[in-house]
């Protein structure tokens, strides 16, 4: 306005110089909303068009500070993992409080399966809106109670065009020129408390014992053990206790006596003699074990073989509050209620390899065997980055590994009677030489010779 009226200023307009500022100012506006107000202006005069027309001008610049706020303070990155098996895209509740927490959750009759059969109900659901690039939706988002890390399912997948050839890239970081070697030990030092002494605490998953439904409660005295024995007895009884894997108990409706095995290493074992309790009347896991023909089937193509030892396996499972009544010992020193998944019970193997597949699950050229988890790769760096993710994995679900039974990057290994190594699957040398150098077999021992000879009749 002012330069128009520096323009003027030598024109011969006199009255009509406000007239014809005015209809210069709206005839040059470039917005067109703004235009059209003033048009409909009866009897518009030169100061009621400026203050309209300021005022309009104002406000569109107010309006679009404010949407870019509230962009910013709405906007929440969110890392995910892309998942083709989940259904749904989920997060876990504490990452909706600390994300989403003032948004309100909405009930959803969903419920969701895991890997391992659970059933799975939704604490609710988001509606939220979702940018992906130049992707913008509005989906549904599921919050599940535990804490794994956010999934992108597969209903975002039908919505969200991904940019699969940025998710396929594989960068190869500097680390990778470093020797072999010396990439292992800085894999192993930087994942040291996994190899870490005591008992590890297997996170998210516990173990259930069930009985069929008309078993009755079984309690049976304490066996009378050598006496030369009892100052090993009690100070493992008083090790498993500090270590939180036993609970002394005043009283229970099922006990179960104790068998003292004492080791090569002239340490000693307690174990529940619980085939005259409660394996008799046990509602066994069915989950199957996986068979030495698919395990190598997985790990066909491998250079390089590494072996990770799960130091006392099942005592790193704890049990539900449910189930540990089921699992008391009965010794001289009294009743100790187990608190921990134990050796003995016939549905353990079973129970433990259903959480273990689970822990492991869609990692790429490994397999567990129970306690022992086979790592392998196509070449080195394939083989660091499975190794690497089973670590990362035993880490995060809290459980720990014996280093001194451990393998790396062997050329072969043997496993569950056999070798294995880039050349194929073979029987392991000493169980043939058992098999043709043992004795003819007597009554007592014919069971045990047989079991030995028929492992490998079509292997």
């Amino acid at each position: 306005m002012a330069e128009l009226r520096r323009l003027s200023e030598h024109c011969e307009f006199k009255e009509g110089l406000s007239d014809a500022l005015r209809d210069r100012l709206v005839c040059g506006l470039v917005h067109e909303g703004t235009q059209k107000r003033l048009l409909a202006e009866k009897d518009l005069t030169l100061a009621r068009a400026l203050e309209i027309a300021v005022s309009v001008e104002t406000a569109a610049k107010d309006a679009v500070e404010l949407q870019k706020k509230g962009s910013s303070s709405e906007c929440t990155k969110l890392k995910m993992e892309l998942d083709t098996g989940s259904a749904l895209s989920i997060i876990s509740y504490k990452d909706y409080k600390n994300k989403f927490a003032k948004m309100k959750l909405k009930h959803t009759p969903v419920t969701l399966k895991t890997y391992t059969g659970e059933k799975v109900s939704p604490l609710g659901k988001l509606k939220v809106k979702v940018k992906y690039e130049k992707t913008k939706r509005v989906l549904d988002l599921y919050v599940v109670q535990n804490d794994n890390v956010p999934l992108f399912g597969r209903e975002w997948l039908r919505s969200i065009q991904l940019n699969w050839k940025s998710i396929k890239v594989m960068e190869m970081s500097s680390e990778s020129t470093e020797p072999t070697p010396g990439r292992l030990r800085n894999l192993l030092d930087r994942y040291s408390p996994v190899f870490q002494d005591g008992i590890g605490t297997l996170a998210q998953i516990k173990a259930k014992v069930a009985l069929t439904e008309n078993a009755q409660p079984k309690f049976h005295k304490a066996r009378n053990l050598p006496y030369a024995l009892r100052p090993k007895v009690e100070a493992e009884l008083k090790r498993l206790e500090d270590q939180g894997i036993l609970s002394k108990v005043e009283w229970s409706e099922w006990a179960t006596p104790i068998v003292p095995v004492v080791k090569k290493s002239g340490a000693l074992r307690i174990c529940g003699d619980f085939k005259v309790s409660i394996n008799p009347v046990l509602q066994a896991d069915q989950y199957p074990l996986p068979r030495i023909e698919d395990i190598f089937a997985s790990l066909a193509g491998g250079q390089h073989f590494s072996k990770i030892d799960l130091a006392q396996a099942y005592l790193q499972m704890e049990l539900e509050e449910s189930s540990k009544k089921y699992l008391t010992i009965n010794t001289h020193k009294g009743l100790f209620q187990y608190n921990r998944l134990v050796f003995g019970i016939a549905s353990a193997p079973a129970v433990w390899q259903r959480a273990i597949d689970q822990v492991l699950q869609d990692i790429p050229g490994t397999q567990c065997y129970l306690d022992d988890i086979l790592v392998t790769g196509s070449d080195e760096n394939t083989h660091l980055t499975n190794l690497e993710t089973v670590l990362k994995r035993l880490s995060d679900f809290g459980l720990r590994v014996n280093k001194e039974k451990c393998e790396f990057f062997k050329d072969s290994i043997e496993y569950c009677g056999h070798k294995i190594d880039k050349d194929g699957l073979h029987k392991a040398q000493d169980k043939i030489d058992a098999v043709l150098k043992a004795p003819r077999p007597e009554n007592p021992v014919t069971h045990h010779h047989m079991g030995l000879a028929l492992y490998f009749p079509t292997r």
